[in-house]
């Protein structure tokens, strides 16, 4: 095998390429080309590449930067000519896009999230599509619903989340209640902590907060688990077998979810109450018994239900847009992270925009 050479075979006339121009010997390959050019001085010249025997994106790269104008004795071979033509088509895309002016290069930055942005709307639309036929497939064919797999999922994301839930539901009422008390005492309006806690509790924070950690924390791992799988081959060998990937692996997390993600709405729901209670207790020194006659008071079955409607509704989002992100996860494990991080971003902006969405809508209807 010939050692990696630019030879000049001593005329200014002629540049012969000969030998592996690769990206391990790209350094001393540039430093030949310019003491070679440096010795033609400036006199017209030709390539050839008849002795070329190895190349890739770095040496290709080198031939485009030195001899883009250079006119060849010979024809490239087909393999290295299309890297010649794929390196030139990306010099050619790069110049372009740094050629833009200032402000030009600003609005061109805006037209082009805004087209991922709707790429990204469209292709998510066609997800919820293909889920929803899979979904009512299953329906139609109870048997193929994947019982499991299910429960698995259920498991992980409802009984081990329980005690985090728990330990956030009693954080935030305990917080919700002492703010709201250090400010009702200075007008002498102490009960109406209970009203202010209550209310916030089962129309919107609970279900919220339970929402987000939810989104964190199994919404991350649906989008990290079918990532490696994309990466890991194990997706296209469902395919092989002749498993629907979606119906496998999306189905049974957004059934697990649409189940647990209420269930976990209500234990926030008690368990910040209890909070609340024990803050009363110590704050307002209301025992057990009044504090429940005042939950009484305040809490209506519409008020429980306005929250417990979004669970379904915010489950539904977590796990397409977690799901969706995952099966899209390709390259290396550096892209399954970012869309890993992207899902959970994606999933609890989502979620509260649905929450204020919801909120409009129940206050339009004087709810």
């Amino acid at each position: 095998m010939k050692t990696a050479s630019a030879n000049s075979k001593k005329l200014a006339e002629a540049f012969v390429l000969e030998g592996e121009w690769t990206v391990q010997h790209a350094p001393a390959l540039e430093k030949s080309i310019i003491d070679w050019k440096q010795h033609a001085s400036g006199r017209a010249y030709q390539v050839n590449p008849e002795f070329l025997e190895k190349l890739d994106t770095a040496g290709a790269r080198l031939i485009q930067k030195y001899f883009s104008d250079a006119r060849f004795t010979k024809p490239f071979k087909p393999q290295q000519q299309a890297l010649l033509n794929f390196v030139s088509s990306i010099a050619v895309q790069k110049s372009a896009k740094n050629g833009l002016h200032k402000n030009k290069g600003f609005f061109y930055s805006i037209g082009e999230k805004t087209m991922f942005s709707i790429g990204f709307i469209y292709e998510l639309m066609a997800f919820i599509g293909i889920v929803f036929t899979r979904f009512g497939k299953n329906i139609l064919s109870p048997a193929h619903f994947r019982l499991p797999s299910i429960v698995r999922h259920i498991e992980e994301t409802g009984l081990r989340a329980l005690p985090i839930i728990c330990l956030m539901a009693f954080g935030i009422s305990a917080v919700i209640f002492y703010q709201g008390a250090t400010q009702l005492q200075k007008l002498g309006a102490d009960i109406y902590t209970i009203d202010l806690t209550v209310i916030s509790l089962l129309r919107e924070m609970a279900l919220l907060m339970t929402a987000i950690m939810v989104a964190g924390r199994s919404g991350s791992a649906f989008a990290a688990e079918i990532g490696v799988m994309k990466l890991r081959g194990e997706v296209d060998s469902l395919k092989t077998m002749g498993i629907d990937p979606v119906e496998a692996l999306v189905v049974p997390r957004l059934l697990a979810l649409l189940i647990t993600l209420p269930l976990l709405s209500f234990i926030a729901d008690i368990v910040g109450l209890a909070g609340g209670g024990l803050m009363s207790h110590f704050m307002l020194g209301l025992s057990a018994a009044q504090y429940i006659d005042r939950v009484q008071q305040v809490a209506t079955p519409a008020m429980f239900f306005i929250g417990m409607i979004k669970a379904p509704v915010m489950a539904f989002v977590i796990t397409i847009i977690c799901t969706y992100q995952g099966m899209n996860a390709s390259g290396s494990a550096e892209n399954v992270g970012k869309l890993t991080t992207l899902a959970v971003v994606q999933s609890i902006f989502m979620v509260i925009m649905a929450d204020a969405l919801f909120s409009i809508v129940f206050s339009k209807m004087g709810m």
